[in-house]
């Protein structure tokens, strides 16, 4: 049997929530295995643990990070204000990263995450699957 990657979720629970199932798109990968959560929030720590089905938990990120290792990231966060930080941190670890959208403050940093990710050979994918959405090829065309 084929190794599964370690993917980890970073999540920020009292500051918006994990958005469009970011963290929970892992469950169902046969060749993914969501080993850590990290929470700032203690009790949306622990539901996202219980959600997730996970044993280990961390309040801080960067401890997870480095502590587990992880080949994949998802940035759950739904407020941009921490994004950057936390891509970076992942960035140097070594970590992919899905993260979720909007994808940061400025084109400063934009600018800033993309290079870390091009330079280690780091792949970083944003969730925005509505541009895709059926929906909004028949508002392109109604408009």
């Amino acid at each position: 049997m084929a190794a599964k990657y370690r993917v980890a979720i970073i999540g920020s629970t009292g500051r918006g929530d994990y958005g469009h199932l970011i963290d929970t798109c892992w469950l169902g990968q046969a060749q993914a295995e969501i080993v850590a959560v990290a929470d700032d929030n203690p009790e949306g720590l622990k539901t996202a643990a219980e959600r997730l089905k996970v044993k280990a938990t961390y309040a801080d990120y960067r401890e997870m990070l480095a502590k587990e290792k992880p080949q994949i990231v998802s940035i759950a966060p739904r407020w941009l204000d921490q994004h950057r930080d936390i891509a970076l941190a992942c960035a140097e670890h070594g970590c992919h990263v899905f993260m979720e959208k909007p994808f940061v403050r400025t084109l400063e940093e934009a600018d800033q995450v993309v290079e870390a990710f091009e330079r280690k050979h780091l792949k970083l994918a944003l969730a925005h699957q509505t541009r895709y959405s059926p929906k909004v090829k028949a508002v392109k065309e109604a408009i």
